[in-house]
């Protein structure tokens, strides 16, 4: 998706599989899924805030394409 210019951003829970086990881990997704959306389709989001509370979230990708996300991901995990 990358090579054809298409935006990405990528959060990677590393504690959890193919769903979410942790509540924590998917408030932390669906705000990121709202950011992402609402940016990309147009529409309103809900600021992050303290949605990243308690989860293992990781931002490897992209995080400049949610508001709110690169202030609220580490410098080591936000690229």
């Amino acid at each position: 998706m990358k090579a054809k210019g298409t935006p990405v951003t990528y959060a990677l829970f590393p504690d959890e599989g193919h769903g979410f086990h942790r509540p924590e881990n998917a408030t932390a997704f669906n705000a990121v899924a709202e950011g992402f959306l609402a940016g990309y389709l147009g529409g309103a989001a809900q600021p992050i805030g303290s949605d990243f509370e308690g989860s293992s979230i990781q931002v490897l990708e992209g995080a400049g394409a949610v508001p709110g996300l690169v202030a609220t991901s580490t410098p080591a995990t936000a690229r």
